[in-house]
């Protein structure tokens, strides 16, 4: 812009010097008044390309530059109109929107990065008409919830910035259709849970930042979609418990960042510091900012890189309430009872004739381990295994169960 407005002053300048000369040399008229056209025709030129009115509208307190619409720091409590229809680029931040209000950027179909942040927006609307978007700014706002359907369409999205919100909930399926996205950017909020369907079909996520959440639960399994994470961070957190199924499957990691959560340390934590340095041993990927124990109280501030099995007393698992042979009735309740002690924490399975058993409304396991079949049936009979397990080792016991009568009519 500037480089126009200096050549549109210099050709004015060029005219008036010229008008001048008209008068006091009349042998060079003809050739000064050819000049001063094409000076005119010039100083024209660049009056049209200077001011975006002429051809587009330009928003009121907004500049434009071709593709490129820049509203920043406007103390805008909307998203204006008269938005040009070829805009690539919107840069809408530090001001004071509150509501998005996307339907009306419903025109610009071509749009690849939108920059929304630092304003005052609580929900995100659907945006699943700008299918172009690329790069998506929502950071440094009020949004407190992420809802099924928030991203839908935005298949060649690369980069979400959602960081610095009071972010909570983030509603099953709300990332299911990003397949492009690379970046994700999620620090700073007030997250707790991380479930099991969280990131499902990020398969090309290179970068995920939960920094300086609330974060005491991660589902194991919740990254195992995550196939081409190199940069993970958890820092700042409320993580007391890793173990090595959290974060199977990530191959391509290069950079962990556990630092400052209150680790309980344990056989788990050994055993996940253990495989770290078996399975990635040209990468340092606690890399500088080591993570270190905060329980049990004599370990406190313990690097994890200097814990061993000398810290620990792990133990295989040992059945110590094995399940009894019984012989119940139809439609009667079935009770098999298991318990299991080990460090780590065994867990327990129960399996029918070597299958795993199939769970559900009829036959449930409780939290105590304990397998219940309500309404017993014929097809119950069989061989019931109970199998406790830690990466040390496994156990387990069986007991018969026999089914005698029949269910009575009605």
């Amino acid at each position: 812009m500037q480089w126009q407005v200096r050549c549109r002053q210099c050709a004015l300048r060029l005219v008036r010097a010229m008008t001048l000369l008209l008068h006091q040399d009349a042998a060079a008229a003809a050739v000064l008044r050819r000049t001063r056209m094409m000076l005119l025709l010039l100083l024209l030129i660049f009056s049209l390309s200077s001011f975006p009115s002429v051809t587009a509208k330009c928003p009121h307190k907004c500049w434009c530059e071709k593709d490129k619409v820049y509203c920043i720091d406007q103390e805008l409590d909307r998203i204006p109109t008269h938005i040009p229809p070829v805009t690539k680029k919107l840069d809408l931040s530090d001001n004071k929107i509150r509501d998005t209000e996307l339907k009306s950027l419903a025109h610009l179909t071509d749009l690849q990065h939108l920059d929304l942040s630092y304003n005052k927006i609580r929900d995100i609307e659907s945006l699943a008409h700008l299918t172009e978007l690329e790069t998506l700014h929502l950071s440094n706002n009020n949004i407190s919830e992420v809802k099924n359907g928030a991203f839908a369409n935005l298949s060649k999205l690369q980069a979400l910035f959602l960081h610095r919100n009071k972010i909570e909930n983030i509603e099953t399926g709300a990332f299911n259709n990003l397949t492009s996205l690379k970046e994700l950017h999620l620090y700073y909020n007030n997250i707790h849970k991380l479930d099991l369907e969280m990131f499902k079909g990020l398969t090309k996520l290179n970068k995920l930042f939960l920094s300086g959440n609330k974060i005491d639960n991660i589902e194991t399994g919740a990254f195992n979609n995550l196939t081409s994470l190199e940069v993970l961070h958890l820092d700042y957190n409320n993580i007391h418990k890793l173990d090595l199924e959290m974060f199977k499957g990530l191959t391509k990691l290069n950079r962990l960042l556990l630092d400052n959560n209150p680790l309980t340390c344990d056989c788990n934590i050994l055993l996940f510091v253990n495989v770290l340095k078996t399975s990635y041993p040209q990468r340092d990927l606690l890399g500088n900012y080591d993570p270190s124990c905060h329980f049990p109280v004599e370990m406190s501030k313990k690097s994890l890189k200097e814990i061993t099995k000398n810290d620990f007393n792990c133990t295989s698992p040992d059945v110590i309430v094995v399940p009894e042979n019984k012989t119940v009735s139809v439609g009667e309740q079935l009770q098999l009872s298991c318990k299991a002690v080990g460090d780590p924490e065994p867990s327990i399975t129960w399996a029918k004739d070597d299958i795993d058993l199939e769970l559900g409304q009829r036959v449930r396991v409780f939290q105590n381990n304990t397998l219940i079949i309500s309404k017993v049936e014929r097809t119950d009979i069989g061989q019931y295994k109970c199998v406790a397990s830690n990466y040390l080792g496994r156990k387990s016991f069986e007991a018969m169960v026999n089914v005698k009568g029949f269910a009575e009519n009605g």
